[in-house]
């Protein structure tokens, strides 16, 4: 499982944010030269562009409720990551992709016991991938032909060709 949930979901995270590079130009120049922190860059993408979109939890016991609404035993209920990491009473602007936010704090990886235990490594791997992919290829632009998939559960490219330069 570990394996699994944590490949697809990183490149996921991993293209997302090569692809808001390649759209945002500011941005780039701004992580190549130092002045965003690639931590900062990454949580953006989390919250933009979450790779996991939802998830569920079942009702174990009776007597439970969600906003008012009875939750019978065994009743399941879906969680919108995606939409709650846009959720404009939480985001100014939640549309508009912006790594210098005061605070991002998105749910792309859970919350509270069902926190995503490889969270610490996805973010670590990102935020270094990032910064060393820009400095080796620093004419990196993105080439025709991209796909993307924008699943129900998990949201990525299929495919990013690349142009590496010179």
């Amino acid at each position: 499982m570990l394996l699994v949930a944590g490949f697809e979901t990183t490149t996921n995270l991993l293209g997302n944010g090569l692809a808001l590079l390649f759209g945002h130009a500011s941005v780039r120049a701004a992580l190549t030269a130092g002045e965003l922190r690639a931590a900062d860059f990454v949580e953006e993408v989390l919250r933009h562009d979450s790779p996991v979109q939802l998830t569920s939890r079942i009702a174990l016991r009776d007597g439970l409720d969600v906003e008012g609404l009875a939750l019978p035993r065994h009743g399941e209920v879906l969680l919108l990551i995606g939409a709650a990491n846009r959720d404009p009473a939480r985001y100014p602007e939640p549309q508009r992709f912006d790594p210098w936010r005061a605070e991002t704090g998105s749910l792309s990886f859970g919350a509270g016991i069902h926190y995503c235990v490889g969270a610490m490594l996805a973010r670590l791997e990102a935020t270094v991938a990032f910064p060393r992919v820009l400095a080796r290829f620093p004419a990196l632009t993105q080439a025709p032909g991209a796909t993307r998939h924008d699943r129900l559960l998990l949201r990525g490219y299929g495919e990013l060709p690349v142009l590496l330069g010179d």
